[in-house]
């Protein structure tokens, strides 16, 4: 995958909760916390999609899903993403 350049302009506290963290040796630069929160951000979106899911069919599992199953699932997923 290419890199891409952005600018991103951060608040004081999360500017020095950044310094902080490069301080302390837990990522070599500004770069690297920027791309672990966005994973994190992007694996938690994830998980709450797979709550949603487990909701929408919760009790589901003993009988065949119907259309209005396959609905709420689709339904419960695209709230998820539109947040």
């Amino acid at each position: 995958m290419a890199a891409k350049t952005i600018q991103v302009t951060l608040p004081g506290e999360l500017s020095r909760y950044v310094e902080r963290t490069i301080r302390g040796g837990r990522y070599q630069d500004a770069s690297e916390v920027v791309r672990e929160a966005l994973r994190r951000m992007e694996a938690a979106e994830l998980a709450e999609e797979i709550r949603q899911f487990d909701r929408a069919f919760a009790g589901g599992y003993a009988r065949s899903e119907t259309e209005h199953d396959i609905q709420r699932v689709e339904d419960a997923v695209r709230a998820g993403r539109e947040r």
